[in-house]
């Protein structure tokens, strides 16, 4: 799948500070999935061995699980990798294709910022109740994957302006 940046002219390399925090938390994904494996290895052995649950780390892999989906989810946001339909686009010239783009970022943008605020709603009642199994505060539970759709929020931003300045190249 190709990047919806590709014009004739390279898109231009994300801020360090950005490409560094994105790829950290890939770093952590990976280990959260890895994590995901040897809690679902532990349940097996504990119903199996000891016929016993593990409720705690039922939901602990679940935790893993939504983190790890939502801290990569940037990194393929910054790297224009996430699923694109590109039949009609791919057709279309230059302009025409960053059009697409920044309409693509811009809804990407307003998604996020819908999000973000529809959390903040959510969370504003929901932050004093606890998870049942490991007792964690909602906050834990949602708030890092508020911080993602902020940075996806970023991402979708600094996408935009890359656009923007590429598309006055060609002119």
């Amino acid at each position: 799948m190709s990047d919806p940046h590709a014009t004739d002219l390279p898109a231009p390399a994300p801020p360090r500070a950005l490409d560094l925090t994105v790829r950290a938390l890939f770093g952590v994904a990976t280990a959260l999935l890895l994590l995901i494996v040897a809690l679902i290895v532990a349940q097996v052995l504990a119903r199996n061995l000891w016929n016993m649950g593990l409720p705690k780390a039922e939901e602990a892999a679940r935790l893993a699980g939504v983190l790890a989906v939502y801290f990569t989810a940037p990194l393929l946001a910054l790297r224009g990798q996430h699923v694109a339909v590109e039949v009609f686009t791919s057709h279309l010239p230059r302009g025409g294709r960053i059009a697409a783009m920044v309409l693509a970022e811009t809804a990407t943008l307003a998604f996020a910022a819908l999000t973000i605020w529809g959390g903040w709603l959510y969370l504003g009642r929901a932050w004093k109740f606890r998870t049942s199994a490991l007792g964690l505060p909602n906050i834990w539970y949602f708030g890092p994957v508020m911080a993602c759709f902020a940075l996806l929020a970023v991402i979708a931003g600094w996408r935009i302006l890359a656009a923007l300045r590429q598309g006055r190249a060609l002119s």
